[in-house]
């Protein structure tokens, strides 16, 4: 079976999830965990709204039941079981069509945003460079990722859509009027640094510097757009020269303390400092929206940016949604198709050593030439028996959806 246990930011919000943010080391010693209770391969998708373990188990063995597979993980991230009622967990069928609406980006917070496509192929790169993954899994991604690129072809849903960065600037142009005019310090060159950028130059903004943790980067994402470049340990002077400070790491700990924003806030006199926090875990203490002057705004608080754009697109929902059904369907087909080939492959090895057997037992002279002429006979009867067993298996099973009947089947013509 394949299963997902997860949360997003429908089911939980940012102080929830970026306690449950997966590293690519992180992922190599959780999923071997998993691998050790029986786990055939896991794909962890980890983003700033989402942490989502796929996996998938054999149906045969005594398969780990949801609450196993959360005491792992919580074990793993040392997390009170109560916050179990965030997470939600799906088998089979239901797997792969939330993969499919999340690959499409029917199931982000910006609907149709893109960026998720390229998170999902990085999380099976994960899987697969460091031996993770399995057949299935890598199946089901693949024709997730088949069936976002047809949505976004064949709809128009990714037309007007926004991104988490546009959100954010979106929010910043209308604090401060005209944006161009407000200098702006971006913490970190990773994608959503760049196209926080792209998004700060549409507004006509030319006032910006950034910073990241590795100079190198900043130095390369500068060149691209002039931009200006300064290090990350110059953060407490640079918080007097910039009015807009938009933050996008991965660190796991706050860069943005509230001492450090106290300490500016006491020499810009009152003149107003505004946070964009895009990162999970968050990179801008909780605290520091406490202060005078100044203003935080993380990921969750980005909504109404995004709610307000998410209704130019609703007519396109209906025939992704569609198209989604279908993708879902081929994939569960050749799924449950699979999931009956060990059953024939037990069926014809049996029928066929009978076949050898009862022949042996009737020629005991090998060297005959009726031997062989029997051998043929015997092999054109059994692959009919096989060709009628294998058909009215399928039939039973209804192609391989009654999980039951397969593990009946198997017992049946299990070798002893």
């Amino acid at each position: 079976m394949i299963g997902l246990l997860g949360l997003n930011h429908k089911s939980a919000p940012i102080e929830v999830r970026e306690r449950f943010v997966f590293c690519e080391e992180d992922i190599k010693r959780f999923v071997s965990l998993l691998k050790l209770n029986g786990i055939l391969g896991a794909i962890v998708l980890s983003t700033c709204n989402r942490t989502e373990i796929y996996y998938e188990m054999h149906e045969l063995l005594v398969p780990l039941s949801a609450s196993d597979i959360e005491n792992l993980l919580f074990t793993y991230r040392k997390s009170d079981k109560e916050i179990k009622k965030y997470f939600y967990h799906l088998e089979n069928e239901a797997v792969a069509d939330h993969l499919f609406h999340v690959g499409s980006g029917l199931d982000s917070m910006a609907l149709g945003e893109y960026q998720i496509v390229s998170q999902i192929k990085s999380a099976v790169l994960i899987s697969k460079t460091n031996k993770l993954i399995s057949c299935t899994l890598g199946k089901l991604f693949d024709d997730a990722l088949k069936a976002g690129k047809q949505v976004r072809t064949e709809t128009a849903l990714n037309l007007g859509a926004v991104s988490i960065s546009y959100a954010g600037v979106e929010l910043a142009s209308k604090k401060f009027h005209p944006l161009g005019a407000h200098p702006v310090l971006l913490v970190g060159a990773g994608q959503t640094g760049e196209l926080t950028l792209q998004n700060l130059i549409k507004k006509s903004c030319s006032l910006f510097t950034i910073v990241n943790r590795t100079r190198e980067k900043a130095e390369e994402l500068a060149a691209k757009y002039q931009a200006k470049v300064s290090d990350i340990e110059q953060l407490d002077e640079l918080l007097l020269e910039n009015d807009i400070v938009i933050t996008s790491t991965t660190s796991k700990k706050p860069l943005i303390t509230v001492d450090l924003v106290k300490q500016a806030m006491k020499v810009r006199s009152g003149k107003p400092l505004f946070f964009i926090d895009l990162s999970v875990p968050r990179n801008v203490e909780m605290e520091v929206g406490e202060l005078d002057h100044v203003h935080v705004y993380d990921i969750d608080a980005l909504n109404l940016v995004i709610e307000n754009n998410l209704e130019k697109r609703k007519g396109e929902i209906e025939m992704a949604e569609q198209m989604i059904g279908e993708s879902v369907s081929e994939f569960i087909k050749w799924y449950n198709i699979r999931a009956l080939a060990p059953t024939f492959k037990t069926i014809s090895t049996s029928f066929q050593e009978a076949s050898r057997n009862v022949l042996d037992g009737i020629i005991k002279n090998k060297e005959e030439e009726n031997y062989e002429k029997a051998l043929e006979y015997g092999d054109l009867i059994t692959k009919k028996l096989i060709g009628m067993m294998i058909e009215n298996i399928k039939s039973v099973t209804d192609n391989g959806c009654n999980r039951e009947y397969i593990s009946v089947v198997n017992q049946l013509f299990a070798q002893s």
